[in-house]
């Protein structure tokens, strides 16, 4: 190891690692990975994400990749640490002249090693950088905290939200030229790289196909005794050029390095990889690799995998650029992939190089052997004369230069058969050879001849007759005047619908213009159905930025949502008004849910915006998108006199603005006000009913429900269905057709069969109750895979159990559509003792004989807490009711009895500032000093106080042994 080697820096691991390859003839070439001998560089982080880059890790290594990625060096190994896996420590030299690890010191992308048995020969010139970096404060050393907090990359790896194929190609586009940095090689065809935005995703090059490298073998640490043995049993195969560093103007002799340990070529050597893989794997690492190249995005699969266009630096110093996807075909390490093949301007390219490639055998192809086609390959050209239309694709041109008729049929269509002596003809044959008739019969055509084909019928065979060679090629009809252009014969038959396009086999001849003949895909991205919610979020950003938008109306779903189809983006969307409402149309029962009536004038709505706005050009302007992927803006039919379909709903009285929207915050929102009032005014439609002093004013219950509260008002009809203390209880609401739909379903489930299912937790099941042995919807808390058991909550009670896998089955996905029907619920204006306080038994029991025998209560709900946003279980999935309960029959009020047997208490009013709160909490007051006097329950030994127990927070953090409830 004592000689200066050379090689080619193939990756730039790190800041201070590098991995050099051979020169040897030997496809892939023997590698070292090295890393500077007496540097320590900041560590990048994981590539799934899951750790950060250090500060200036991501700088260092740019550093590095610039100046040294595929450039010519000089190295020589200094030390190896075998406490490192036998990891080698290098001296590295670029043009024979300049020290590599010196470089990135004076910079300050790279520190020097605490002291240590092994350092670099060159140590005094590398404290002497770093001496000089300190002072200068670059790189490493620079104390700006901004800059350190910048210099880490925020990357977004494919598969999170905003990274995702469809996020990627909808923010990039399609066929634009993005510069992206090559990361890693998966195989010679796919590749991880790293967007301008720091996004990283997979892509696949289109258009072809590399051999597989198969399932990498994982190879075995070996001890150190044994990499030892293994170094000194096989040296390396390389030159040595002297034991001193090499002096300026000396040449370096070429070398091959071997790595002593398994390298990553060697790995995927030892697994089930197919011939060829690894040399297209080491083409494309060769070319593109930690290099800056150019991709141009062509679609996505349906696996969401993304393919692009790549196009590499060229070779051997010309200037430019190159397909990758060519020059894998070229090499013979690649195969044409049709469809996506077909995503590509140049895939007719792609096919005309891989004939090449198997006509000279090139790898892949090495025992290729051509497939019986009956066709070859034509090259002649030349002008003349149509004589004769023979059929739609068939014609008899004489030769201009020779005078010869030639009989000419076009390439890779195909045109209806004209009648035969024994045959009637094919529909429309008349009318295609009429149609070439006219305009091509003694007009002055270019013809390409293109390919022969043997053709042998059915009846030529019974005839005996001989096989019949037909000559396929392309014409085009010249112009008759300055100015115009050539038509092709081909193109103008299958755009008139005389002629269908000829699927041809991969190896097949084919047309010159075939990508021209093919008629274009219509894909459409078709966010408009249920479920859709999230992919249409995705294309938000640019409907945004595009301003107004062009579309068309394709079907009018409500009185104000509209479908469209927006050409120019190719997706066809939900769209409503912002801040309209129109009265809601009638929906059939399903999926749980009860059928719907229509409301009032919901069919003259309908009627109104599809006479109005069905199939028109409209333009939209989108602000915003809902939950359930409807996009929310304005519409308008563009003229003269443009209509805005929010004003003339308004106009009409057959909408209304909603009432929890400022009408200041919407486009023309004064004149959307001012419509409103004036059809309020006139007793329009759903106005005619209307009385101002009904109207709820501004900051009333009503708005504060939108926000999480509840009206006053309201009252419920429940049964309550489980105490879980005094604090908490569920209820279930009475006459609830969604929990009778349940039942019935349930009620007719078959019998258990079959293998019981492997369930995870947050997964739902049907559970069977113990005690009446029916089945009910649940949902699974925890799994003991042991036993198996698991511990399930029924979402439609809110009581739990424990289940062997025998009492648990799968559930029908109609069954899991249906909300919980259980709710969460507290008694309001009072405070209980928590799980685990002094009386809060006794307060659980106390509760449970109030509430617990199935009787019918009355809910006053005096709000509603928000359901947790992160949370997926059922029992969050509603929020929680805060209640007064009243036994309808006796007039009996929950919270009284709780407070008459000392169970509960109530908040002091100067912590309450809810008036109604207050008002409540006042008449109970006297039902409270009883059960004081009397000494019941929590008042046994006289008031508790209420110094620490006003708040739910107790000391530290902990929870107190008292609820509030105000």
């Amino acid at each position: 190891m004592a000689g200066w080697l050379r090689g080619t820096v193939k990756e730039v691991n790190t800041g201070d690692t590098i991995t050099i390859v051979g020169t040897s003839k030997i496809v892939p070439p023997p590698e070292k990975r090295i890393t500077l001998s007496s540097l320590i560089a900041p560590k990048l982080g994981k590539r799934d994400g899951s750790v950060r880059d250090e500060p200036f890790a991501f700088q260092s290594r740019e550093y590095l990749r610039k100046k040294l990625i595929g450039q010519s060096v000089v190295f020589k190994i200094d030390y190896v640490v075998e406490q490192l896996g036998n990891r080698e420590f290098g001296s590295v030299f670029l043009n024979e002249k300049e020290n590599v690890a010196v470089a990135v010191v004076t910079n300050g992308w790279a520190k020097l090693r605490g002291m240590g048995k092994e350092q670099s020969p060159f140590m005094e010139e590398l404290k002497k950088a770093e001496e000089a970096a300190q002072i200068k404060g670059v790189g490493l050393w620079n104390k700006d905290s901004t800059a350190i907090a910048e210099s880490m990359r925020s990357m977004n790896i494919g598969g999170d939200e905003g990274g995702t194929a469809a996020s990627i190609l909808a923010s990039v586009g399609k066929n634009r030229p993005v510069t992206v940095m090559v990361e890693q090689v998966l195989n010679g065809s796919t590749l991880r790289v790293v967007l301008p935005d720091m996004r990283v995703t997979t892509l696949t090059v289109a258009g072809v196909q590399c051999p597989s490298l198969g399932r990498r073998v994982v190879a075995a640490e070996p001890s150190a005794g044994t990499a030892a043995a293994a170094v000194a049993a096989a040296p390396l195969d390389l030159e040595d050029e002297s034991s001193n560093p090499p002096l300026p103007g000396s040449v370096a002799r070429v070398a091959q390095p071997q790595s002593s340990g398994p390298s990553i070529a060697s790995i995927a050597g030892t697994s089930a990889s197919e011939p060829y893989a690894r040399e297209a794997k080491w083409l494309t690492e060769s070319r593109a690799l930690n290099r800056d190249v150019q991709i141009e995005f062509q679609g996505i699969d349906k696996y969401q995998n993304l393919f692009a266009s790549v196009r590499v630096a060229a070779v051997d110093g010309a200037e430019g650029t190159e397909s990758l996807a060519e020059a894998l075909i070229r090499a013979g390490y690649a195969k044409v992939v049709e469809w996506s093949a077909n995503l590509m301007v140049n895939g007719m390219k792609l096919r005309e190089i891989e004939k090449v490639a198997k006509a000279e055998k090139r790898a892949l192809w090495t025992n290729y052997v051509p497939t019986a086609t009956g066709q070859t390959k034509l090259s002649d050209a030349f002008t003349g004369k149509v004589i004769e239309v023979v059929s739609g694709d068939c014609l008899c041109i004489k030769d201009n230069a020779t005078r010869v008729e030639r009989r000419v049929t076009l390439s890779s269509i195909r045109a209806p058969r004209p009648a035969a002596r024994e045959r009637a003809g094919d529909p429309w044959a008349s009318e295609a050879k009429e149609f070439l008739r006219k305009r091509l019969v003694g007009k002055e055509v270019e013809v390409r001849m293109e390919y022969t084909r043997k053709v042998m019928t059915t009846d030529m065979m019974l005839a005996g007759d001989a096989e019949r060679v037909m000559s396929f090629g392309n014409v085009e009809l010249l112009p008759e005047s300055r100015g115009e252009e050539k038509q092709n014969v081909s193109e103008l038959i299958v755009a008139r619908g005389f002629g269908t396009v000829v699927r041809h086999r991969t190896d097949e001849e084919r047309s010159s213009v075939y990508e021209r003949l093919e008629p274009p895909i219509n894909r459409v991205n078709d966010v408009s159905q249920p479920g859709s919610g999230a992919r249409a979020k995705l294309f938000l950003p640019f409907l945004q930025r595009a301003g107004r938008v062009a579309a068309s109306v394709e079907y009018v779903l409500s009185g104000h949502r509209l479908r469209l189809h927006i050409a120019k983006e190719g997706a066809t969307i939900v769209f409503a008004p912002s801040g309209i409402k129109t009265p809601s149309r009638a929906m059939p029962a399903g999926n749980g849910k009860p059928a719907q009536q229509a409301e009032p004038y919901a069919d003259e709505a309908i009627a109104f915006t599809r006479e109005a706005m069905l199939q028109r050009d409209v333009e939209i302007v989108v602000e915003t998108v809902d939950r359930g992927g409807t996009f929310l803006g304005s519409v308008v039919i563009p003229g003269p006199r443009p209509v805005s379909l929010s004003l003339a709903l308004l106009r009409a009285g057959l909408g209304r603005i909603q009432p929890n929207m400022d009408p200041a915050r919407l486009e023309n929102g004064a004149a959307l006000a001012e419509a409103q009032a004036a059809a309020q005014a006139a007793r329009l439609k759903i106005w005619e009913k209307w009385e101002p002093e009904a109207e709820a004013p501004e900051g009333s219950a009503d708005a504060g429900a939108s926000h999480g509260g509840s009206s006053p008002e309201e009252v419920l009809e429940v049964v309550v269905t489980d105490v879980v203390d005094a604090s908490e209880f569920f209820v279930q609401i009475v006459n609830e057709p969604r929990i009778q739909w349940i039942a019935q379903q349930l009620a007719e489930l078959p019998p258990v069969e079959g293998i019981p299912p492997m369930l995870k937790a947050g997964q739902l099941c049907l559970g069977l109750f113990s005690l009446d042995r029916s089945w009910y919807r649940a949902y699974v808390e925890k799994v003991n895979a042991t036993e198996p058991t698991y511990e399930v909550f029924f979402i439609d009670f809110g009581n739990r159990e424990q289940l062997s896998s025998k009492a648990v089955r799968s559930i029908d996905a109609a069954l899991a559509a249906v909300p919980a029907q259980a709710h969460l619920a507290s008694l309001a204006h009072v405070k209980v003792p928590l799980a685990g306080a002094d009386h809060s038994l006794d307060a659980r029991a106390c509760l449970t004989q109030l509430v617990g025998g199935g009787q019918p209560l009355l809910a006053q709900v005096s709000s509603r807490e928000r359901p947790e946003g992160k949370s997926r279980h059922p029992r969050s999935s509603h929020g929680k009711l805060i209640v007064s309960l009243v036994d309808p029959e006796n007039g009996v009020n929950v919270a009284v009895e709780m407070l008459l047997a000392g169970m509960a208490r109530l908040p002091k009013l100067r912590k309450v500032r809810d008036p109604a709160a207050r008002e409540a909490i006042s008449k109970m007051a006297e039902y409270e000093e009883e059960a004081k006097a009397a000494h019941r329950g929590v008042f046994q030994y006289g008031d508790p106080g209420d110094s620490d127990d006003e708040t739910l927070d107790g000391p530290k953090g902990k929870a107190s042994a008292w609820g509030a409830r105000k």
